[in-house]
């Protein structure tokens, strides 16, 4: 063969590979033209910072603390309250997609925080919370919410930054220890302490996520199933680790940050390429794309996010793509009430658009779901005190209900679903 036809088949062969890398990914059962499904994830709740009220502020400066940079509204996000959570379930309560199940949100939860108090570092593990961030009854308009439907927590992470740079950061300068005292979480550097940076050994973040996991398991009654890494910081030892512990559904793959990738074109590049082979290489593991934007309290114009994020998710649903919707914790929980305020009249009016799209109503899902339904054509949505089980396909399927944890009050139980049909089952009755 001459050597310029040897040349022109070797580049078919690599433009074939690459098309081959690029399209790759697990082919969904489901067809998310017709389901037309909305999932709105949420991230930093259960995150005791950045701080506890805008008064903790007093006498102190923001430059002090050199944190990094951050959008202004971020200085004074807050722990989320009981009013916060009870107000936003409000609003999820009152938009129902077409099967009647209201709106639902996925509250991406971090679970420990470290407090200084009386002059040492006093660990906190969710449901307790350090001094300066107390908020009484919020656990129960948590547990309302869940119960109602509208409230399903995932995990996010152990502390959202490396508690040991915090540490050494603060030590011996006094305006830092009077921030930590007052429950201020920001130190010089912050921003790129990252929880999961490339400098964490392995056996360290291994054992902090089993601590991390116990922690959320015993909060909310049930292991997570979809998790979405602090600051969208992670790499391939992370992901193995996740999915040793059975947590397979990653969100946010194209937002991946990676420290160590050269900046530029060649990082890009390299980006597209690791997340392509990793759809590829491991395809046990469910990769959600964020596709859909809602943040208006980042933005001078929140009407103009609201309307670009209901028409982000038609186009998401002409895709067939589910539309997996950003919305961070800081548009509900906020020290100022007006933001709050604003985010929750930016989700309503997002709910209300995306619930009277010409392309007709939606139905409302949380990424294990999303996920299940891709899978497997079936999927069942754990709740205090309720299931939700879904057949997306176009024809009937068997789903199974497995047997209460604490083996009292349930059998296990196959259901046979039609087409389409979604199904609230209360626990203690399905046997």
């Amino acid at each position: 063969m001459p050597p310029v036809r040897r040349l022109a088949w070797v580049l078919v062969a690599l433009l074939v590979g690459a098309a081959a890398l690029l399209s790759a990914g697990p082919s969904s059962l489901v067809d998310w033209r017709a389901m037309r499904a909305i999932a709105i994830e949420s991230d930093d709740w259960g995150l005791c910072g950045f701080v506890p009220s805008v008064t903790a502020w007093e006498g102190l400066r923001h430059e002090d603390l050199s944190p990094g940079r951050f959008p202004a509204v971020y200085w004074n996000s807050t722990l989320e309250d009981s009013a916060a959570v009870a107000s936003l379930a409000a609003v999820l309560q009152s938009h129902r997609g077409r099967d009647g199940l209201p709106a639902v949100l996925q509250p991406n939860y971090i679970v420990s925080s470290q407090a200084y108090e009386d002059g040492v570092w006093r660990r906190h593990d969710l449901p307790d919370l350090p001094r300066a961030y107390a908020r009484p009854g919020m656990w129960r308009a948590v547990g309302d919410a869940a119960r109602a439907g509208v409230w399903h927590p995932e995990f996010h992470g152990a502390w959202h930054y490396d508690p040991r740079l915090q540490r050494q950061a603060i030590a011996d300068a006094p305006q830092l220890v009077a921030a930590a005292a007052r429950g201020i979480m920001l130190f010089p550097g912050s921003e790129a302490a990252r929880e999961l940076g490339p400098w964490r050994s392995t056996p360290q973040l291994a054992a902090e996520l089993d601590t991390a996991l116990a922690v959320f398991g015993r909060a909310f009654g049930r292991a997570p199933g979809s998790i979405i890494a602090p600051d969208y910081t992670w790499d391939g030892r992370v992901e193995a680790l996740w999915q040793s512990r059975e947590l397979a559904v990653i969100q946010a793959k194209r937002e991946q940050r990676h420290p160590d990738y050269p900046s530029g074109l060649a990082g890009r590049v390299l980006k597209v390429l690791e997340r392509q082979w990793a759809r590829a290489a491991h395809p046990r593991r469910t990769y959600l794309e964020r596709n859909c934007r809602l943040e208006p309290v980042q933005s001078p114009d929140p009407r103009e996010v609201v309307a670009a994020c209901v028409r982000d998710t038609e186009r998401a649903w002409r895709r067939g793509e589910p539309a997996i919707v950003e919305s961070h914790r800081v548009n509900f929980a906020h020290a100022d009430r007006s933001f709050e305020e604003a985010g929750r009249d930016g989700l309503a009016g997002y709910l209300a658009g995306a619930t009277t799209l010409p392309s007709g109503p939606p139905v409302f899902l949380v990424d294990a779901e999303v996920a299940a339904l891709a899978g497997r054509g079936t999927s069942l949505r754990a709740g205090p005190g309720a299931w939700v089980a879904r057949n997306g396909t176009h024809a009937r399927r068997v789903a199974w209900l497995p047997p209460a944890e604490d083996g009292v009050g349930r059998m296990a139980t196959l259901l046979l679903l039609d087409s389409g049909c979604a199904r609230r089952l209360d626990v203690h009755d399905a046997r």
